[in-house]
């Protein structure tokens, strides 16, 4: 398997951290590592504190600019294709397969999806998504080809006027024909990382939900679901509230908790497909309505 070109990860110390080592700095900020991996890097040279190689009981201060170069890694296997649903010198949307994550992060530098349509055409090379979708997740993305058309794209989300449907397979055939789902969602510690699930107190989330057919042989159902707010896997989180998680749904059970402590948000396994987008087009301002159906119906 081929390395990627390894990556630099940036950061700038706040002033309630001056006076800290930089070994503890980093135990403390990046979890996702323990003590003794971090001083192998530290003292390997990996880190470094405004351009210079740093040390472990190196004191920091306040603005001190701090870089991580991580070494050259082989990533996660993921699906390399998509499939342009529509293209113009304005708007791009493409259909993402379950498994590709939509943006860099994490274990997973190149093989995403804006790294594939980068690269897969020169008209391309700046187009950037509007929003996203959990890796997990198939369907449409919507990207802008240009700065002026993401701000005009971006726009609708924050305004609502933009929507999305995704159609889902849910667990139980007891959800009501059409209901909608207002459990606050918020984010709760879980091992080194912060998730999002149902918090009281959490920010405001709405959901619309409506059963297309129940199928109570398998115990389950198809579901449109249109999220009005754009929380972090608002979906899956209310569904699972509602009593109906993800059909394979390896994290959020019943209550719209995690219910396993070693899966990740980005594991898949469950069945979402992002089927419907409506924008009002950058250019001409006309609706456009693109729809795509998952392998899985």
């Amino acid at each position: 398997m081929p390395l990627n070109g390894g990556y630099v990860y940036r950061d700038e110390v706040q002033r309630s951290d001056a006076g800290t080592q930089v070994l503890a700095y980093h135990v403390e900020r990046f979890q996702h590592s323990s003590s003794a991996t971090w001083r192998r890097a530290i003292e390997s040279g990996q880190v470094r504190v405004n351009g210079r190689i740093a040390a472990c009981e190196q004191l920091l201060g306040a603005g001190d600019q701090l870089e991580f170069h991580r070494p050259p890694w082989v990533e996660p296997e993921s699906p390399l294709d998509f499939r342009v649903v529509h293209e113009d010198q304005d708007v791009l949307v493409v259909d993402k397969p379950a498994g590709l994550q939509v943006l860099p992060a994490g274990s997973l530098l190149e093989n995403t999806l804006l790294r594939l349509v980068r690269a897969s055409a020169p008209a391309r090379a700046l187009s950037a998504p509007v929003h996203r979708l959990g890796r997990g997740t198939s369907g449409l993305v919507l990207f802008g080809q240009h700065a002026s058309a993401r701000a005009y794209l971006s726009a609708q989300f924050v305004d609502f006027r933009a929507t999305k449907t995704y159609l889902a397979l849910a667990r139980g055939t007891e959800l009501p024909i059409s209901c909608i789902a207002r459990h606050p969602i918020g984010t709760r510690s879980h091992g080194p990382l912060e998730i999002a699930c149902v918090v009281p107190g959490g920010r405001p989330s709405i959901t619309r939900l409506r059963v297309l057919a129940r199928d109570p042989a398998a115990d389950r159902s198809l579901v449109a679901a249109q999220p009005v707010t754009g929380r972090p896997d608002q979906i899956r989180i209310h569904l699972a509230a509602c009593g109906a998680p993800l059909v394979g749904d390896p994290l959020f059970g019943v209550g719209g908790v995690p219910i396993s402590s070693s899966v990740r948000p980005g594991d898949g396994g469950y069945f979402l497909h992002a089927a419907a987008l409506s924008v009002l087009h950058p250019a001409t301002g006309r609706l456009l309505k693109l729809r795509s159906l998952p392998s899985w119906l």
